[in-house]
């Protein structure tokens, strides 16, 4: 399974996660097949994060992407263009990403790179992103079990597993992801433009708010 294909998977899997939380909020089935997605996207990351010809660049796209998305995201969710109490999963990837970069960086002293990883987990907490810490600390497994997949996978679920018992019981369906991401095979596929990817985000939570909207109004 290519790397285009787990993207087609993610997107379509979170775009019925999104339809069910602003349209149909009483219908969990929709919540449930949504689970998959965020595993996908954080083992993309890593993957991507190996690939980049730049990682300033991978960065700056994802923080960019976490600002101009953040307004639809609270009109979508919140109905409002600012709600403090809530940050798109976006900011959650960015901090993610910074985390792998000063392992990365500190190999020579993983023992502060693990603490200057950590801070970004915590710092994603504390901001209320979309999965918080454990979404940082998903995306740290993935990495540094780049080279040993069924590891990783082994560990995501494990970690899947407590977060579901302790915090989300939705979130147990989300081991299903190791699946798709178990075939993966390595290659990229079909090459789309990067934007396509990245608008698709804002675009389909500002279509499923003026959905919304308009069913309300009639």
């Amino acid at each position: 399974m290519s790397s285009f294909s787990l993207k087609m998977i993610a997107l379509i899997t979170m775009a019925i996660d999104h339809t069910g939380a602003v349209l149909f909020p009483e219908e969990m089935a929709f919540r449930l097949i949504g689970r998959m997605s965020f595993p996908i996207y954080c083992f993309l990351l890593a993957e991507g994060f190996f690939y980049t010809s730049s990682r300033f660049r991978y960065l700056f796209r994802l923080l960019l992407l976490a600002l101009v998305s953040e307004p639809v995201f609270d009109l979508a969710f919140f109905d409002t263009l600012w709600y403090p109490g809530h940050q798109n999963v976006f900011w959650t990837l960015s901090m993610g990403l910074a985390a792998m970069w000063v392992l990365e960086k500190m190999q020579e002293s993983p023992a502060i790179g693990m603490i200057l990883a950590a801070a970004f987990a915590l710092l994603a907490e504390l901001c209320n992103t979309d999965y918080g810490a454990f979404g940082v600390v998903l995306i740290l497994i993935f990495s540094v079990c780049r080279s040993r997949r069924g590891t990783g996978v082994g560990a995501f679920a494990l970690v899947n597993s407590g977060y579901a018992l302790l915090l989300n019981p939705l979130q147990a369906a989300a081991v299903l992801s190791a699946v798709p991401i178990g075939l993966y095979n390595g290659k990229r596929g079909i090459r789309l433009p990067k934007l396509l990817f990245y608008a698709f985000y804002p675009v389909h939570l500002l279509l499923l708010f003026l959905i919304r909207e308009a069913l309300t109004v009639s």
